[in-house]
């Protein structure tokens, strides 16, 4: 489903949480603590791939980077929920159909 324009992993699992029963929150929670696995994973291999390669000269500043990168996601997320919470799950949904939208308009109009 998220090959399709428009659609996003998150808004894909949180749409399958609400339709399994979840409220909006957990829904939200769950679809947030999928991308664990995956960022974390991606991370290690590009770590791997920079210790090989002996391109990455400072790691203090690739920690520094990850640190950063971490507090400025679980920040968003935090906001994120309490927005959903306030206003609920509408906006979300129209700004995705109208980029769906929007994509698919370019991609037509270029093929």
């Amino acid at each position: 489903m998220a090959l399709i324009p428009g659609t996003s992993r998150s808004g894909i699992t949180m749409t399958t949480g609400l339709m399994l029963g979840f409220d909006r929150q957990s829904a939200a929670r769950f679809s947030f603590l999928l991308s664990i696995p995956v960022i974390l994973g991606a991370g290690v291999f590009k770590g791997m791939d920079l210790m090989e390669t002996g391109t990455a000269d400072q790691w203090e500043m690739i920690l520094a980077g990850t640190v950063l990168a971490a507090i400025s996601a679980l920040s968003c997320i935090h906001l994120f929920l309490k927005w959903l919470d306030r206003i609920g799950m509408g906006p979300f949904v129209i700004y995705r159909m109208l980029l769906g939208v929007t994509l698919l308009a370019v991609y037509f109009a270029t093929a």
